[in-house]
């Protein structure tokens, strides 16, 4: 895709340049990165979210795959990290690089991490959120389909970045990763940002009830009877939306999924289960920006795994104080 196709795409939601759910393609360094307004306006704090523009890797990994531990070669990878490095202003060799499994575990990144898992070999196992309140130290997130989200309190100067499969996201990571935060650095949820980056949408990703399942017994989330909204669609097909928590009623509701009866199958809304999840941690609904880019809808914009089997590289999403 060039570039001119991708500012179509990545820039042409909202007309309004104030609204902080604007999407931007910053394409002033040498390899173009997704932002969204609403970060841009916090001071002190840069993000942006990759695209496959702008890199050096071949084959199914054209152009920009950030996977360190894939089977790209090495070398372009880490040209690839000096590109966004360059383009983001911050040292691609100062990110902590953690290795991600679909778990809950969340790193608390010092001064000592700066680095780790690109610099030098990595030592964090099994971990998918991180958060610091250390200056210049980039936090990252890969995705190729799983939900990528950042984290940033600009009152009490701390960010983070969380990476959310559906196993992820029905552990209620996003919401673990905002209650570190306030237990580790003082943060109030309502003071704390966050990004929706791109991954599977609503109208792509197909599951199996077993999924729904899980998604129902989230803790993080109010599934029962009384709290849900149940709309008819087309034939035999529904839809259903959970309400926000709240003591006195229902709040507002976000659809999860709809049925597709003929094939037994449903649609999962990950972008909305994770917004609610956030909303029910104590975020502001204002403070939440999604940027509603589906990858495997724009693959050849972003990397997703399902459209290519597995055979691509990774996305990331990265987040500096």
């Amino acid at each position: 895709m060039d570039l001119k196709k991708a500012f179509e795409i990545i820039n042409k939601t909202y007309s309004d340049k104030n609204n902080p759910n604007t999407r931007i393609l910053n394409m002033e360094g040498p390899a173009p990165f997704l932002q969204v307004k609403g970060f841009l306006d916090l001071r002190g704090i840069k993000h942006g979210f990759t695209t496959r523009l702008g890199g050096v890797s071949t084959g199914i990994y054209e152009s920009m795959n950030m996977g360190l531990h894939l089977e790209d070669d090495v070398n372009l990878v880490m040209e690839n990290y000096k590109r966004i490095g360059e383009s983001m202003g911050i040292d691609p060799m100062r990110i902590s690089c953690p290795n991600q499994v679909h778990k809950d575990n969340i790193l608390v990144v010092k001064e000592e991490d700066a680095g780790d898992g690109i610099a030098r070999e990595l030592s964090h196992f099994e971990i998918d959120a991180q958060i610091t309140n250390v200056k210049d130290v980039p936090l990252i997130v890969y995705a190729a389909d799983c939900v990528p989200i950042l984290l940033a309190d600009p009152v009490s100067r701390a960010v983070g970045s969380v990476h959310a499969g559906w196993r992820g996201t029905v552990s209620g990571i996003a919401a673990k990763t905002v209650n570190k935060m306030c237990e580790e650095f003082g943060c109030l949820p309502e003071n704390i940002h966050a990004v929706i980056g791109p991954s599977i949408g609503p109208d792509n990703y197909e599951v199996d009830e077993t999924v729904i399942n899980e998604v129902f017994a989230c803790s993080f989330i109010d599934a029962s009877e009384d709290n849900l909204t149940v709309t008819q669609g087309r034939g035999k097909d529904f839809s259903v939306a959970v309400h926000v928590s709240d003591p006195l009623g229902p709040g507002a509701a976000y659809e999860i999924f709809r049925t597709v009866k003929f094939r037994n199958r449903y649609m999962l809304n990950l972008w909305n289960l994770n917004e609610l999840i956030l909303v029910n941690a104590g975020l502001k609904s204002g403070n939440i920006y999604n940027t509603r880019l589906c990858t495997m809808k724009y693959h050849d914009l972003f990397f997703s795994h399902r459209y290519t089997n597995g055979k691509r590289g990774l996305n990331a999403g990265i987040i500096s104080l």
